[in-house]
Formats: C-alpha cells, sequence, structure tokens
C-alpha cells in the first residue's frame, strides 16, 4: 500500500509538470484551426483544470484538497489569462477563468466518487 502511494505521488508530480507545460504552452500559441474546431474553448479549460485539479491532489497526498491547491490553480488559471492579453492572437476572457473555476470546484464534488476507484483510492486512505 505504501508503494501505491509513493507511485501515485512520484506520477503525480510528473504528470503535473508535464501538464503545466503543455496547458501553457497550447495557451500562449496562436489558435490552430484544427485544435479549436469542434470542442468549446470553455470545455477545453474545463477539462484542463479538472485534470490538473486532479493531479494537484494526487502529487502532494500528505495535505487535502484544499483552499491553497485551488489557490494555486486559480492563480496559474488567471496567470494564463494575463499572459494571453499581451498577444495580439490570444485574449483574456472571464468565462476562461469560471470554466477553470468549474473544473476544479467538478473535481472537488467528485472525489467521494474517485474513493471508490480501488486504485487511485490509495491516495485518500491513511
Amino acid at each position: 500500500m505504501k508503494n501505491i502511494k509513493r507511485f501515485l505521488k512520484i506520477e503525480g508530480r510528473l504528470l503535473l509538470f508535464i501538464c503545466i507545460v503543455m496547458i501553457s504552452r497550447l495557451a500562449l500559441l496562436p489558435l490552430s484551426p484544427n485544435l479549436s474546431e469542434g470542442i468549446s474553448d470553455k470545455l477545453l479549460h474545463f477539462l484542463a483544470f479538472y485534470l490538473l485539479s486532479l493531479l494537484v491532489d494526487f502529487a502532494f497526498p500528505k495535505t487535502s484538497f484544499n483552499a491553497l491547491k485551488i489557490f494555486f490553480l486559480l492563480g496559474y488559471g488567471i496567470a494564463i489569462e494575463i499572459a494571453q492579453s499581451f498577444f495580439p492572437y490570444r485574449s483574456c476572457s472571464f468565462a476562461d477563468i469560471g470554466a477553470d473555476a468549474a473544473g476544479i470546484a467538478v473535481y472537488l464534488l467528485s472525489v467521494p466518487l474517485l474513493k471508490r476507484i480501488p486504485f487511485i483510492r490509495e491516495r485518500w486512505s491513511a
């Protein structure tokens, strides 16, 4: 059980780093016509921040999904929007920050369901 928790923490941190790099890169590059077709920008924000919430929670398992983790994630979302305002081919949107917050909130609400999944429930075990 200790090995599983350690694995989840190490993998969580590695995946968190990779996701932050990739999301930052995608957020600051010009929009690709292929990427923006068919999928709502708000849905992408929602999914990205749901995933980031999961990864932050697993990467730092000694604390619950608390205000500090939420503040970090929202701060990252706001930083992306501020950075996008400096690029002529991107724009800052408060609706994007709302979608980010919704992804975080749904993760928080889904934790009781996630605790039922055998492999990942180890994150919350004592």
